[in-house]
């Protein structure tokens, strides 16, 4: 058994729970639970009660799949509700041989964190963008090498006191301890994007249920973030409203036929449905639905390309976009619709391992995948799942043992009746 991480994904719409192993370089999933959440609006938590249920009965499923008990977790918080300060750090190398060691890596990123920030916001992590070693920069990983003066450019991920204190507390409401809080979009990009893609510059766009993600990395570091209060569901609401059926039908209706132009439709098809009011049933064209989910699609591709070029950053997007949440993820032709939107090469991208091969594990997958990749660990618990077998094992073999027993008296019995 390797380093065991748990991760924690608090969306608009669910709750997922992954447990996740690195044994001998190798990443293993051993369990994922996933829950519907109603305690979320905009990617903010507004009722922590909702929330810690849906939390509840996530880890219930995990820890059933991987016999284990989750005692602490990583979890998430939306890149766009966080803020990008960039701060340099600068120590002396403390060895006598002036080796730098990884214990000067975490002084120097200490010393990065000393700045000024508002009193209703909180540094929750540094992401080093360059360390620099007596004057030459552009050094990924400084250990091992030899100098007087360690540097490091950085950017301090901000983050609202509340949104933070509001995560932490429905976790532990729910009887687990915060390992840690993870931007999304550095999580999501660990298993989504590739290192040639974040160093040549990428657009990673993760749409949810109420909201979409844009996140910008150039250079191997995230350097824009920006959400947008506009998901998945808003085309679903539109369905609903303006075909007069049931949330739930339109859910179902866009998952089934739902395609991302009308001129995808070839033969006007009819469905029917039951009517709101029970009476009946009400009939449904295709076409219409197509109509009414390329409007909103247009709506949703046209804001999240004016907001990357207000970035400023459109034209130097190297390595394209990659689209992933599971927000658009089963709208057939959705590729090509947002290809002709931004005019540079688009993907979609989801974690690659069975049985999570989902965009909607993204965040999940690849928050367990970064901390896994840092050799960091969560609090599980073995004892009381395998005292429990061990207890059972002991009741199987004492009854088995009186049961010769009794076997061995009736033999006793039975031959003393004849000497």
């Amino acid at each position: 058994m390797g380093n065991i991480v748990v991760s924690l994904d608090i969306g608009s719409s669910k709750v997922c729970v992954l447990i996740a192993e690195m044994n001998k370089k190798q990443f293993n999933i051993l369990g994922v639970g996933t829950s519907e959440c109603k305690g979320v609006k905009k990617g903010i938590i507004v009722d922590i009660d909702t929330t810690v249920e849906a939390i509840t009965n996530a880890v219930k499923q995990a820890e059933q799949m991987a016999n284990m008990n989750i005692k602490s977790v990583y979890v998430n918080i939306i890149g766009g509700y966080t803020t990008l300060y960039k701060n340099k750090g600068v120590i002396a190398v403390s060895r006598e041989d002036k080796e730098i060691t990884q214990d000067d890596v975490k002084r120097v990123l200490q010393a990065a964190k000393v700045v000024a920030v508002p009193a209703d916001k909180e540094i929750i992590d540094i992401i080093p963008e360059q360390f620099i070693v007596d004057g030459y920069s552009e050094i990924k990983d400084p250990v091992g090498m030899v100098g007087v003066r360690l540097e490091v450019d950085a950017n301090l991920i901000v983050a609202s006191c509340t949104t933070v204190q509001n995560i932490i507390r429905s976790v532990q409401k729910a009887g687990l301890t915060v390992d840690g809080i993870i931007v999304e979009p550095i999580a999501t990009s660990t298993v989504i994007l590739n290192d040639d893609e974040k160093e040549l510059g990428v657009a990673l766009i993760d749409v949810g249920a109420e909201t979409t993600d844009i996140s910008i990395f150039k250079k191997g570091s995230l350097c824009y973030s920006k959400v947008i209060p506009v998901g998945e569901n808003h085309i679903t609401n539109d369905i609903s409203i303006i075909l007069k059926i049931s949330s739930a039908d339109a859910e179902k209706i866009k998952r089934q036929y739902g395609v991302a132009q009308a001129s995808m439709i070839k033969n006007d098809d009819i469905i029917k449905i039951n009517n709101l009011a029970g009476k009946g049933q009400k009939e449904i064209h295709l076409l219409e639905v197509a109509e009414i989910i390329e409007a909103r699609l247009s709506e949703i591709l046209y804001i999240i390309r004016n907001e990357i070029d207000k970035s400023g950053a459109l034209n130097s997007l190297a390595a394209g976009i990659v689209i992933t949440g599971g927000g658009l993820f089963n709208i057939k032709g959705i590729q090509d619709m947002a290809q002709s939107y931004f005019d540079i090469p688009v993907r979609f991208g989801y974690p690659n391992f069975i049985g999570v091969a989902n965009p909607i594990y993204a965040a999940a997958v690849g928050m367990a995948m970064y901390e896994l990749k840092q050799k960091k660990t969560s609090s599980i618990d073995y004892q009381s799942m395998h005292a429990e077998k061990e207890i059972a094992v002991t009741e199987e073999e004492d009854y088995e043992e009186k049961e010769k027993h009794s076997i061995f008296t009736k033999i006793k019995e039975f031959l003393a009746d004849f000497f």
